[in-house]
């Protein structure tokens, strides 16, 4: 009986993540050749909306080709975080929609180590989000 239920829940779990599609894609540095800023903050995202405007990022500008193709400026814009902190500072964005609208929860977890490191994290979401703060 007990693996019965297990094994329905374990086929069951497939069809429930294909319909939770989240409305926040992040899009991986380690291969991008990003520049972090004298100033960034880890709570306050530039907001990218347009190819030229990632060109002119000083945090993308060299990896701007790269990072054109993941995102469709027409429906979505990136928002870059680019900070410098402890080792193991995380930054998590998570996004519900509600009544045609997008509401992103921006979570920012600091490090407990003194090292300083330099953190860039890429979010594309849909054009019309807005961070709740």
């Amino acid at each position: 009986m007990r693996s019965a239920i297990l094994a329905a829940l374990f086929l069951a779990a497939p069809v429930l993540a294909a319909e939770e599609k989240s409305v926040v894609k992040e899009i991986p540095t380690k291969d991008l050749k990003v520049k972090v800023p004298d100033g960034g903050k880890a709570t306050e995202p530039a907001e990218i909306k347009s190819a030229e405007d990632l060109a002119k990022s000083p945090v993308l500008k060299d990896a701007a080709d790269d990072v054109k193709k993941a995102v469709d400026f027409s429906k979505e814009k990136l928002l870059v975080f680019a900070w410098a902190g402890s080792g193991g500072d995380k930054v998590a964005l998570a996004g519900e929609t509600k009544d045609g609208k997008t509401a992103l929860t921006l979570t920012y977890t600091r490090g407990l180590t003194r090292d300083l490191r330099q953190h860039v994290k890429l979010f594309v979401v849909p054009k019309d989000a807005e961070i709740k703060k």
